[in-house]
């Protein structure tokens, strides 16, 4: 009968995990599109007035209010393929430094908008074993967390040799930092920072590790009050072996992180 009890338990928690996912995307998916419509009804009304200088400002208005759309389409999608078990594209060496600098190039209208320094730290030369897109896309999603909960303060995309054979990418906030609570839930689903007043699944970041994870690599998170959040991904090199996986993916310091 235990057995048959721990069944019964392990489907009433499936059910509410489900029951809570419908939940949480009918609340992302609730009129997805307002803030693109209340933009583009002001650019008209400007346009209409024949002012220029403020049709600049609300055309800029409209491309952020796109941006945000088209990134919490991407999350769904992401999300979809995850449940799905669909697999992604097979590993190959990538030049890390020339990632980051590609990203760091995406989003240097995103890190002024949000008045943060970026930077990159990578030596050439450093390979990870990785797809290209999924990786992209994580450093997209965790760049757009720093951005976020680091606004006016510099963010810092970095890459080091690892240990045993891998390699580390890592974006740096100088944000408040989280506590050891708040850190051990941040890649989970399903998850929103205390004080954040944003509707929304709370999935990004743990998309990021699902995404990861299916390169055979690993997210890790490095934080203290304080003293902002470091997001670390851990990829094999072509030479070296998958990364182990770990039953926490949380490294939690009481001191300041170093930079």
């Amino acid at each position: 009968m235990t057995d048959f009890h721990a069944r019964i338990a392990e489907l009433e928690a499936a059910a509410a995990a489900k029951d809570a996912f419908i939940a949480g995307l009918s609340r992302e998916l609730a009129n997805p599109l307002a803030p693109v419509l209340l933009a583009v009804e002001r650019v008209r009304a400007v346009a209409n007035a024949g002012d220029a200088a403020r049709l600049a400002t609300a055309l800029g208005l409209l491309e952020r209010a796109i941006y945000a759309f088209d990134r919490r389409t991407r999350v769904l999608l992401n999300l979809a393929d995850i449940t799905a078990g669909v697999a992604s594209p097979a590993p190959v060496a990538l030049e890390l430094a020339e990632l980051l600098m590609s990203a760091a190039d995406r989003h240097g209208d995103m890190a002024r908008r949000a008045g943060c320094a970026l930077s990159v730290e990578a030596d050439p030369g450093l390979l990870a074993l990785a797809s290209e897109a999924p990786l992209a896309q994580v450093l997209d999603y965790l760049l757009a967390n720093a951005f976020r909960f680091g606004a006016g303060r510099p963010v810092t995309l970095r890459a080091r040799p690892g240990a045993d054979g891998h390699v580390i990418a890592s974006v740096i906030d100088q944000g408040p930092g989280m506590d050891e609570a708040e850190a051990a839930r941040a890649l989970q689903p399903f998850q929103q920072p205390r004080g954040v007043l944003e509707p929304g699944l709370g999935v990004g970041l743990w998309v990021a590790s699902q995404l990861v994870a299916a390169m055979g690599g690993r997210l890790s998170v490095e934080s203290a009050p304080g003293h902002g959040a470091h997001f670390h991904v851990t990829l094999a090199t072509p030479e070296g072996a998958p990364v182990a996986p770990e039953a926490e993916n949380l490294q939690f310091r009481d001191k300041p992180v170093e930079r």
